[in-house]
């Protein structure tokens, strides 16, 4: 399980190197980036329709989402990037519940794990680091209101001081998962927290929470969080 693990980490790392691999004395830029992009290749339109239509209204705004994104060129691609980077680690989530079911901690890794690139390459972080203050500004800056609203609700304080089971609310809980991520990172340990299965919420003890949002919802509000930070630098490159 631990090579398991180590091989997963090595292919997030591939896919999110813009935050992750230092150059110059610890600067990292989007050449670097659109050189790993001309060998990752590229999908089809219609193969990165599969993943975002769900998020829009229409199928139309869905594709002109992605061609205005797909018409970017360097050095001004930031959008095109944060497009792909989000559908790439988003997958390799989603590819997880394939080969290891009931593992919900080792899912939101690679969930965080986007929260973070995407949030660094939308402030042209050049650096190493500073993961925690980077996921935190994703929630921040790129969930609508009813998105922090149900993160923040999702989540119960279980713990004996507690009165009442409260919601964590927003920062709490962003803490909480990032907590999560940092024990199977550091520690291996994947298997031990489990969000509501879609009957029933989930009483956890480490730590010490009851989850009433299911892993999807969570998905979702990534996948939303993503596109509103593509949609601002598209905006920006106008």
């Amino acid at each position: 399980m631990a090579n398991l693990i180590a091989l997963l980490a090595e292919a997030a790392r591939s896919e999110c190197a813009p935050s992750m691999r230092a150059v110059n004395d610890n600067q990292t830029t989007l050449v670097e980036v659109n050189e790993e992009e001309s060998m990752l290749g590229s999908l089809s339109v219609n193969e990165w329709l599969n993943f975002y239509l769900q998020y829009f209204p229409t199928k139309t705004e869905a594709r002109d989402f992605i061609e205005a994104c797909e018409q970017q060129v360097p050095p001004n691609n930031t959008a095109k990037i944060l497009m792909h980077q989000a559908q790439r680690l988003i997958s390799l989530s989603d590819d997880i519940l394939e080969i290891r079911p009931h593992t919900d901690s080792l899912r939101l890794l690679f969930l965080l794990m986007c929260a973070e690139n995407i949030a660094k390459l939308h402030d042209g972080f050049t650096g190493e680091g500073h993961s925690r203050n980077y996921v935190r500004k994703f929630f921040k800056d790129f969930l609508s209101d009813n998105d922090k609203q149900g993160l923040g609700a999702g989540f119960r304080d279980n713990s004996a001081s507690a009165h009442l089971l409260p919601t964590l609310g927003l920062d709490r809980a962003v803490d909480m998962l990032y907590e999560i991520r940092c024990d199977v990172v550091h520690e291996g340990e994947f298997w031990s927290f489990a969000f509501h299965d879609g009957t029933m919420s989930m009483v956890n003890t480490d730590p010490d929470v009851i989850a009433d949002i299911t892993f999807d919802s969570l998905r979702d509000i990534v996948v939303r969080g993503s596109i509103n930070a593509t949609r601002s630098k598209l905006t920006a490159s106008k």
